[in-house]
């Protein structure tokens, strides 16, 4: 099994930023490479779009997932929206992505503890549409809450 992993961002394009100014783009990336790893160490091969703090287009994203063949695209972000917002979600488009929305939130609620904010349908979001391939976007917590902030600082 092929799993493209998007760390959000990059680049010039740093993201949402936390209370004390930790970057969405430096997160991503960090929690992309440890899923990476721990999806090798399944015997799954994985691919990231960006292994460094660069900008990649949206299209090239998706070309990456694209070009590769993988079977699934995990694009890795974190939500912003006031102190005390807590939560993940899941966001896909099609059909094929909210099968694999449901077991990724799930096994992130269990393992995290964190707010239960559900799958939500999205058509408008590029990465979810350019890829050939179930596609979903998980919104892995609040950089915006300084509570999570100080958790996803730990994961550098």
């Amino acid at each position: 099994m092929k799993i493209t992993l998007d760390p959000g961002h990059g680049g010039h394009d740093p993201g949402a930023c936390g209370p004390t100014n930790l970057e969405e783009a430096d997160v991503t990336l960090s929690i992309s490479k440890m899923l990476a790893e721990n999806l090798n160490r399944l015997g799954l091969s994985t691919k990231l779009t960006r292994s460094s703090d660069v900008f990649i287009e949206l299209s090239d994203r998706c070309d990456i997932a694209n070009d590769w063949e993988a079977d699934y695209f995990v694009s890795v972000h974190l939500n912003c929206n006031g102190s005390t917002v807590a939560g993940i979600e899941t966001l896909y488009k099609s059909s094929a992505g909210k099968e694999l929305a449901g077991p990724v939130q799930k096994e992130m609620i269990a393992a995290t503890g964190d707010t239960d904010r559900g799958l939500k349908y999205r058509d408008d979001l590029y990465v979810l549409d350019g890829t050939n391939m179930p596609a979903i976007l998980v919104e892995v917590g609040f950089i915006s809450n300084p509570t999570f902030e100080s958790k996803f600082r730990e994961v550098l």
